[in-house]
């Protein structure tokens, strides 16, 4: 993989199933580590625009997944990082507009995984907060500082 970011959700629109550890540092898609302990082969793929401000970029994607159409493959995961509105909560909009859970999933998640990784998420306690960030514009977006630091 070249570029991790990119084919990484393209795999995942082509159907791949992937897990991610952000304790640990791990990428598995359909099983293979694509990323172990925060090393990969190739480069992230991180979009330019998207890490000049990282806090907002990821409220954007949680936004997105937040509205993310659920399949029963999503709804089946047993562990999730974030909290996504149910079916019955979702309005004609997301239902028209949004795009897959899991695609939704893996931009959040792979993006605030490369993010830490590459040192463009640093957390600041005087600004973040001691053990959690918390977003201003949805109290469910919530980033734990352990995802953030290497252990």
């Amino acid at each position: 993989m070249k570029n991790i970011f990119n084919e990484s959700i393209a795999m995942v629109e082509d159907g791949a199933r992937f897990k991610i550890g952000f304790v640990d540092r791990t990428l598995k898609i359909n099983g293979k580590l694509v990323i172990n302990n925060g090393e990969f082969e190739g480069e992230s793929g991180l979009p330019a625009e998207l890490t000049e401000n990282v806090l907002e970029s990821i409220e954007n994607m949680y936004f997105q997944y937040k509205h993310s159409i659920p399949s029963e493959r999503s709804e089946s995961k047993r562990f999730r990082y974030f909290k996504a509105l149910p079916e019955h909560e979702l309005e004609d909009e997301d239902m028209l507009y949004g795009e897959s859970r899991d695609v939704a999933q893996i931009r959040l998640e792979l993006f605030v995984l490369l993010c830490a990784i590459e040192n463009k998420l640093v957390w600041d306690e005087q600004r973040m907060g001691k053990w959690f960030w918390q977003s201003t514009t949805d109290k469910d977006l919530v980033i734990l500082r352990n995802w953030v630091e290497k252990n």
